[in-house]
């Protein structure tokens, strides 16, 4: 069998990439003979779209969402997908060792400054945003979840901002007050407080940001907290001097835990983690929400026609027309993940290959997502691998909020399908 499939991809590459173009656009199970020059043997080439697929919504527990790229924060009610919230954490830097503020430093004022990168949803509706000292250690090089247990950080409900702001996320910048009690804290750490970052996250342990749940059409804002616009002043005066300010700062290495929250007793979603498969239609959504579960049950009888090479194994996701996706957004792209036998998420074979190989990008014209999934495929129908499930997530979910409605293998009108092409001699 090895040295089969061997043989026709280094040998006949020109082949088979005649192969693809001619049963790119068949429906039915065909069937080619061509002559190979180099040893005279004639290989058949087939496509078949009718493999059976199960398939089902999925709510996932938690995701890793701490380091990520951007921090996310707001809450809307989406009227197929229920009410979603984000909030985060983050620790804060001095941006110098060994910080003097000198003798009998007093502020004057704290300006936080937040760097936009996006935003998701309906920006025209308020934010009152909230913000608190964490009083609980966190640690860069530790692992959080998307259910952080945000109540024991912040015992002591310690507010040291609360502010309402339109989003304007073209406009660069976000420039918010800070508690001035807050930015005396900080004049009075000790000298061993200011030494060094190490120090200063034992005195200030962290913010916490959110916002009050909004049960209406609302949004979701992305910052970039790494961004060098980013950051804290302190404007203060001492004993010798005015007009003072000192920055802090969140680097890479500060520890930073974007949070996220599911209500979907407000969605009109009534088969979430059903086995059955039944629904005709399936729900992804970013911000550590809902995937999809896919198996190919009956794929192992492939296995009945050995020797054989899967050319290409192209997994077509058709999009439900959303009216909602004019304000909630479809995301740009997906990413297919297998299960192992622990239960952990990895990434296919076909991923590493490149991404044009592997897709999963949105096609606007033909509304669809598609994968192309050969080599994960032929390790299924050869039996090299278990069919544990494939997971279809939104792409970027640890850092966007993104949905969309897509269409199972049992709809009536475009199916999900599998669509194999393979040779044999």
């Amino acid at each position: 069998m090895i040295q089969f499939v061997k043989k026709i991809l280094l040998k006949n590459f020109n082949f088979l990439y005649i192969l693809l173009i001619l049963f790119s656009c068949k429906k039915e199970p065909s069937e080619i003979g061509l002559n190979l020059r180099q040893n005279d043997q004639l290989v058949k080439g087939f496509v078949t779209d009718t493999i059976s697929i199960i398939a089902y919504t999925i709510q996932e527990d938690s995701f890793t969402t701490d380091e990520r790229s951007f921090q996310l924060l707001g809450s809307y009610l989406d009227p197929v997908f229920g009410y979603t919230e984000a909030s985060f954490v983050t620790q804060i830097f001095l941006t110098t060792s060994n910080v003097s503020f000198g003798s009998n430093p007093i502020i004057d004022s704290v300006v936080m400054t937040l760097d936009y990168q996006s935003y998701y949803g309906d920006t025209t509706v308020s934010h009152n945003v909230f913000i608190y000292e964490i009083e609980k250690d966190i640690y860069y090089d530790s692992v959080y979840y998307s259910n952080f247990k945000i109540d024991e950080y912040i015992p002591s409900q310690n507010l040291i901002a609360n502010f309402e702001y339109y989003p304007r996320p073209t406009s660069g910048l976000l420039h918010f007050k800070l508690s001035n009690e807050f930015g005396q804290k900080i004049l009075n750490a000790s000298q061993t407080d200011l030494t060094s970052n190490n120090s200063f996250v034992k005195y200030i342990k962290g913010l916490y940001f959110k916002t009050e749940p909004n049960y209406s059409k609302g949004s979701i804002i992305s910052f970039n907290l790494l961004n060098p616009n980013s950051k804290i002043t302190l404007y203060y005066h001492n004993d010798n001097n005015t007009n003072l300010k000192y920055d802090l700062i969140i680097t890479n290495k500060c520890a930073r835990v974007n949070i996220f929250k599911h209500d979907y007793s407000y969605s009109t979603i009534t088969s979430i983690n059903d086995t059955t498969g039944s629904d005709t239609l399936l729900y992804l959504q970013g911000a550590a929400g809902l995937n999809v579960l896919i198996k190919f049950p009956f794929i192992k009888q492939f296995s009945k026609l050995m020797p054989f090479a899967i050319v290409k194994a192209d997994l077509v996701i058709p999009i439900k027309e959303d009216h909602e996706a004019s304000i909630y957004k479809t995301p740009s792209r997906l990413l297919l993940v297998s299960k192992n036998a622990k239960g952990a998420y990895e990434l296919l074979p076909d991923y590493n290959v490149s991404t044009s190989y592997f897709n999963g990008n949105k096609d606007d014209t033909k509304k669809e997502y598609r994968f192309n999934i050969a080599r994960y495929i032929q390790q299924l129908a050869s039996g090299q691998k278990e069919d544990k499930g494939l997971i279809l997530m939104v792409a970027d979910n640890r850092v966007a909020a993104h949905r969309v409605i897509i269409k199972n293998s049992n709809s009536l009108n475009r199916q999900m399908k599998l669509v194999i092409t393979y040779i044999k001699p």
